[in-house]
């Protein structure tokens, strides 16, 4: 009989409970170059196995060895979710950092989460408005912890998606300032009602 995945993971709980600290280490090693080296093939179910395996394996870890997790997991598209959700919560800005900037296996919705939650360094904020893709649930909490050079860069992003709240929070924000403005009026997506504010800043003395 071909072994399931609930027993294979039942067994390695099994190994878990006596195994060394080194035998650990070395196992992960192995699960994430296997992982690694054949990511763009595996199906859903695939990447879920992998998932449970490293969630049980890097209980307890060392630092070097979440950063280096951390570091090859953050660009890589299908990513095990799990894992990459531990890392981006971690209090470690060097385990945390590549995932926030890079990590697409990551939803917008639990990136704005945990931004929103914990302290961030406003450099790694940065990078975070400078992902590719940028949604509307992230960049309203980007555009609340941000500084003013954040919000320029979010407004100057041609794939960041805006809500009204955090137009309104950057038109409110202004401070007469007539570059910003003239680049928010740029975008498309501004809401008419808001445009009017946009305009009263614009128009000339």
């Amino acid at each position: 009989m071909t072994p399931t995945p609930q027993s294979l993971l039942a067994e390695l709980d099994a190994t878990l409970v006596r195994a060394p600290d080194t035998w650990r280490r070395s196992a992960l090693r192995q699960v994430l170059d296997l992982f690694l080296g054949g990511a763009a093939a595996y199906s859903r179910d695939h990447v879920g196995v992998f998932d449970e395996v490293m969630c049980r394996l890097i209980q307890n870890k060392d630092r070097p060895t979440l950063v280096d997790l951390s570091n090859k997991l953050a660009p890589v598209d299908n990513a095990p979710a799990k894992v990459i959700g531990n890392l981006a919560r971690h209090s470690d800005a060097a385990i945390h950092g590549p995932v926030l900037a890079q990590a697409k296996a990551l939803p917008d919705k639990e990136l704005a989460a945990i931004v929103d939650k914990d302290r961030v360094d406003p450099a790694l904020l940065a990078k975070m408005a400078a992902r590719p893709q940028l949604g509307a649930a992230l960049t309203d909490v980007l555009l609340k912890r941000g500084n003013r050079a954040i919000r320029r860069a979010i407004i100057d992003h041609p794939n960041a998606r805006i809500s009204e709240a955090g137009f309104a929070r950057v038109i409110m924000s202004l401070d007469g300032d007539k570059d910003f403005a003239a680049a928010i009026a740029k975008r498309q997506d501004v809401p008419p009602e808001l445009r009017l504010w946009l305009d009263k800043i614009l128009k000339p003395a």
